[in-house]
């Protein structure tokens, strides 16, 4: 078997050349598909083998037909497009404790809507229990919405307001004992209070590390039992859109979210980043001390990583930008952390031995994270640590070669691209790179950072709303989902691409996703996703 696989040509891995002076036959075989294998070496293919759970051949059909023996199970895709399995680089996971989620038509509701689902809500819950809603911009910057406002509606439960993007979250006077809040509590580093005006007295309203600081406590409310549940409603969602990795931040103790996903046994790959909280004393480092000292937690569960979120979001005009924000002169947004703390993160992460991922929305967030990188000169081989911006809308025009020569790494979420009208009112139209940053070199990354679609973020990065000069191919755009990724998390050796010896992370599509109109790529699903050489997802559309 050997010197007929080599004839023909076939890409050979050290898997393979094991399995042939065996004798043994493939245990798979996807046959007569249009296969995009995110391998420059080889970008296209037919068909593919599977021994394990690796890939062991990538060839025609013809050719990978041959390989197969009695055992194997064939399975032709009937001319579908088959790509590795994508590795949504940018997630998070935080299952809140029992209580009323408010339901709104939209993500914008406005105030009234909010106002009136309140009240319902209150009406219906049993007393003490928590009141959850989700809303925009449209509430959450209106200044009256506020902890007062929120008791003349609500006082018999604990209520939380969170902007849907992440970045202010409103309370009322009941829920801020249950979350450690007290009356006039300080400010953590990174984050702010707001006060009544002329007071030191909180007015509910939290921004930034002030917001999340209290996550730990919530998410301790939530027994196990549902974390699992949680989490395996998370893979069976991935499987279905061909997902076989996800890459995750929690506020969960580390420790205990990767007991867990350990214990769900997940058809996913999980790598987990803790999320580090602040307090008034600084950063709260304890957890990220010890990530090199936790135990293995099996192939599909992984660790490691420190987080900081440097900025917050264009829609609070929070994002820290070089230039006045176009709709307030004067106002360039705010950095969380000063030029020397950011330095000390840097630090720890050679410290530590842990890669560094930074939350960086505008350019001067971008920038004050570059410099801190230059500072060492020579002393340190930076592409090779690979440092991460997060979300990278701010890494832009000059910051472009600086970023390629360190190595790093980008990480972008096109469904960031869906507001253009508010975006352009607040900063220059050259904001949201795509295009440029793989024009520049510079390695790059999709993730959600919300809805797990990855043919919606597909969608968004081939028009690009936002910004359309900066639309990619949608090639590029499935490589920056699965090759990109793998990059993005040192993990390019074991999966992110359809190559002889790499793990058999595959999916095989509903819809030819290089040839639809564009309103038509949400639309699709895996029909078939292989995790590690074993079906975790099969639609039944395949014979």
């Amino acid at each position: 078997m050997k010197q007929v696989l080599l004839g023909v040509g076939i890409l050979v891995g050290l898997a393979l050349g094991a399995r042939a002076q065996s004798g043994q036959a493939p245990d798979i075989v996807l046959l007569n598909g249009q296969v995009f294998t995110a391998d420059a070496a080889r970008p296209t293919a037919q068909a593919l083998a599977i021994w394990g759970e690796r890939i062991v051949a990538v060839g025609t059909t013809a050719e990978i037909a041959r390989l197969a023996g009695p055992g194997t199970r064939r399975i032709d895709v009937q001319g579908r497009v088959v790509t590795p399995g994508f590795n949504e680089a940018h997630n998070h996971f935080a299952p809140w404790p029992t209580g009323t989620q408010l339901a709104f038509k939209t993500m914008e509701p406005t105030w009234a809507e909010t106002r009136q689902a309140l009240q319902e809500a209150a009406r219906k819950a049993p007393p003490g229990t928590w009141i959850f809603g989700s809303v925009g911009a449209t509430v959450v910057l209106d200044t009256t919405v506020n902890r007062a406002a929120l008791d003349a509606l609500v006082s018999t439960h604990p209520v939380m307001l969170s902007a849907y993007y992440g970045h202010l979250r409103i309370i009322n006077s009941a829920a801020m004992p249950l979350l450690k809040i007290g009356n006039e509590e300080p400010d953590p580093l990174g984050g702010t209070f707001e006060r009544v005006r002329g007071s030191r007295q909180i007015n509910g309203r939290l921004r930034e590390y002030a917001e999340w600081g209290p996550d730990p406590m919530l998410l301790a409310q939530v027994p196990d039992s549902a974390v699992i549940r949680e989490l395996r409603a998370l893979a069976a969602q991935a499987a279905g859109f061909g997902i076989t990795t996800v890459q995750l931040f929690t506020s969960m103790p580390i420790a205990r979210f990767a007991r867990l996903a350990q214990q769900a046994n997940l058809p996913l790959r999980i790598h987990a980043r803790p999320f580090a909280t602040t307090t008034a004393q600084g950063r709260q480092t304890t957890e990220q001390r010890q990530l090199s000292k936790l135990p293995a937690y099996g192939p599909k569960v992984r660790v490691s990583g420190l987080k900081w979120v440097l900025d917050a979001t264009p829609y609070e005009r929070g994002a820290a930008l070089r230039y006045d924000y176009l709709d307030q002169p004067g106002w360039r947004g705010q950095l969380n952390f000063s030029a020397a703390e950011v330095a000390k993160i840097v630090q720890e992460g050679l410290s530590w031995k842990q890669p560094l991922l930074f939350h960086c929305a505008g350019d001067r967030a971008a920038e004050q994270v570059l410099t801190t990188l230059e500072s060492y000169g020579p002393k340190v081989s930076w592409p090779q640590q690979r440092v991460r911006i997060e979300h990278g809308d701010g890494v832009v025009d000059d910051l472009l070669p600086r970023a390629k020569k360190l190595g790093v790494v980008v990480v972008q979420n096109p469904t960031h691209f869906t507001e253009p009208e508010l975006f352009h009112r607040r900063w220059k139209t050259s904001m949201q790179p795509l295009r440029s940053l793989l024009t520049a070199g510079v390695p790059l990354a999709l993730g959600s950072d919300g809805p797990l679609n990855p043919f919606l973020n597909i969608m968004l990065a081939s028009i690009t709303p936002s910004n359309p000069a900066e639309a990619i191919t949608r090639q590029q755009a499935v490589q920056a989902y699965t090759a990109g990724s793998a990059f993005a998390e040192f993990a390019e050796k074991d999966k992110g691409s359809i190559t002889a010896g790499k793990l058999a992370d595959v999916a095989v599509l509903s819809q030819d996703i290089f040839a639809l109109p564009p309103p038509e790529l949400p639309k699709t699903t895996s029909v078939l996703t292989i995790l590690g050489g074993k079906v975790v997802h099969d639609a039944k559309a395949l014979k």
